[in-house]
């Protein structure tokens, strides 16, 4: 017994020193594992594509290199799309500005009122202010240059990576199931086949789910008679990879829109009940009849993923740490040595 103990509490440690350790590595990594984890994902989505492309003979580089063109040109029309809003935005700012003055002047009234803050004392703080960030402009810019440089790099170096990964996959599979201990090797092809094809169509049913996310939204948003509904319809849909936080970021944009454009509640009342409307038919009807419960996880796991995933990497974590507790719900589900950690995770 004093030995099983011994065991029992040895693995413990064991247990507790490599999440550690996964964390660190993880926190320290940031700017070499948000490329490859994203680049992981669009890997195992385009798989089947390029499995289809492989089969009908169009050759192994071709074949990896057409799904990935694909999804660069469905990037670009939705990055016009955003532009597009953009345009509109600024070719609007004069009539939105003669909505903010009277609003502005309100403001400034009932703090004057309120707290006893005089319009000259406000306008004092504001100079000083922006004479604080006028004088932080250079850090501010170069921090600026910083994240879209960053930003560009991923945006070449993720497709690469991803193409590289589909290109070798056979010598990754291979590694993996070497390295692993010989009790799991007899399974290990079988459990990662599995585990792409389940996760595969789970990322097209979601594709979906969004697709009639977004076209609902649309529609409702035409009906209340809201300006270029179906940008605003497709981009929360869109948002939605987000979890619990993109709908209510984007929902924002045509919320404050309508309020400045109209200068009334009640279309804003309406979108809000457009958007609320679309997302219970999505939770309840549209998911899982779209996707069914193929890697289902129960609220706790999914929350749990989502703040790790912002703690260790901001929002890229929250959109990428999801997917990864569900592949490894997968993975798990199907390794009789980790079933407990299937079932802790499931729904």
């Amino acid at each position: 017994m004093p030995e099983t103990h011994q065991m029992k509490t040895n693995q413990f440690h064991r247990v507790i020193l490599s999440v550690a350790a996964t964390g660190l590595i993880l926190w320290f990594g940031k700017s070499f594992f948000v490329p490859i984890a994203y680049a992981l994902i669009i890997a195992l989505v385009l798989y089947p594509l390029s499995l289809f492309f492989e089969k009908r003979g169009f050759g192994k580089t071709l074949s990896v290199v057409l799904p990935i063109v694909l999804l660069c040109l469905l990037f670009i029309g939705i990055l016009f799309l955003l532009s597009y809003e953009l345009v509109v935005l600024s070719a609007k700012w004069g009539q939105i500005q003669q909505q903010l003055d009277p609003l502005l002047y309100n403001l400034q009234a009932q703090l004057q009122s309120e707290l006893g803050w005089t319009i000259e004392n406000q306008v004092t703080w504001l100079r000083e202010y922006l004479a604080k960030l006028s004088q932080n402009a250079g850090q501010l810019l170069s921090d600026t240059a910083n994240v879209l440089l960053g930003a560009l790099i991923n945006l070449i170096i993720i497709p690469v990576y991803s193409a590289l990964i589909l290109i070798y996959r056979s010598k990754l599979a291979s590694f993996l199931t070497e390295v692993l201990p010989s009790e799991f090797q007899a399974r290990i092809p079988q459990v990662l086949k599995n585990t792409v094809g389940i996760f595969s169509k789970f990322i097209r049913g979601m594709a979906l789910v969004y697709l009639c996310v977004g076209v609902l939204n649309s529609i409702g948003l035409w009906i209340i008679g809201v300006d270029r509904p179906f940008i605003y319809g497709m981009i929360t849909a869109v948002m939605t990879i987000i979890p619990y936080f993109g709908i209510v970021i984007s929902a924002l944009l045509p919320i404050v829109f309508s309020w400045l454009e109209t200068g009334s509640m009640l279309q804003p009342m309406l979108i809000i009940a457009v958007f609320t409307v679309v997302q219970y038919l999505e939770a309840n009807l549209i998911f899982p009849y779209v996707v069914g419960r193929f890697v289902k996880l129960n609220t706790l796991a999914a929350l749990v993923a989502i703040f790790l995933g912002a703690f260790f990497w901001g929002v890229a974590g929250m959109i990428l740490f999801l997917p990864f507790f569900a592949v490894f719900r997968l993975f798990a589900e199907q390794v009789p040595e980790l079933k407990p950690w299937s079932k802790l995770l499931s729904d």
